[in-house]
């Protein structure tokens, strides 16, 4: 794939994702090449997350500050939760009457965060020069994020209505967040929450 490809590529998502789609299917990847794409991309943002956390370092301390902290794991929780996206992505909308399978819906996600890296990376950039401008593109990028998804997704299983698509993706997000906290409550994977110290 050329510059103009990408630069196409990128376009299209945005403006046509119908058309970007395709066009990543034209690629004709083999499912060992699109799980090595989504193993490079969370690499990639698991890298930036580290960079900007030691350039930018919070005052305060979070679970994803400390994460960042630890590569490997945040890479391994991260490949797992597009792993996961994809499947829902394929699964969930089939039994909505869609057409997508997992294989095209692994591309989608390696794209689409291969396209949140790049802007992501541009707003370190821009920490450093105007962080007002940054937090504000900060609020862009999730936008981007929501509308490659519902549009890539609609594009994906071939749905005519976008709202519907949010609903079902913003449902399938929720429901999934409550399903693995709860999991994670029973295996004991949540920290402890400390008891308020009486006075």
């Amino acid at each position: 794939m050329t510059l103009d490809d990408f630069l196409t590529l990128t376009r299209n998502s945005l403006r046509q994702p119908d058309l970007a789609l395709r066009q990543l299917q034209s690629l004709d990847l083999p499912m060992q090449t699109r799980w090595m794409a989504l193993v490079l991309v969370v690499a990639l943002s698991s890298l930036l997350a580290g960079m900007a956390a030691r350039m930018f370092p919070v005052p305060v301390e979070t679970g994803l500050s400390l994460l960042t902290r630890q590569p490997l794991i945040m890479a391994g929780a991260q490949l797992f939760g597009m792993a996961l996206t994809a499947w829902l992505i394929a699964n969930v909308g089939r039994a909505f009457g869609g057409r997508g399978d997992f294989a095209d819906a692994l591309l989608v996600v390696a794209w689409i965060e291969f396209l949140l890296v790049v802007v992501q990376l541009a707003q370190v950039v821009l920490m450093g020069v105007s962080p007002l401008f940054a937090s504000a593109m900060g609020m862009a990028i999730i936008f981007m994020l929501v509308w490659l998804t519902v549009n890539m997704v609609k594009a994906l299983h071939g749905f005519e209505s976008a709202i519907l698509v949010f609903l079902g993706v913003l449902g399938t997000a929720l429901l999934t967040t409550i399903f693995l906290s709860v999991l994670a409550g029973a295996l004991g994977l949540l920290p402890e929450i400390p008891a308020e110290v009486q006075p």
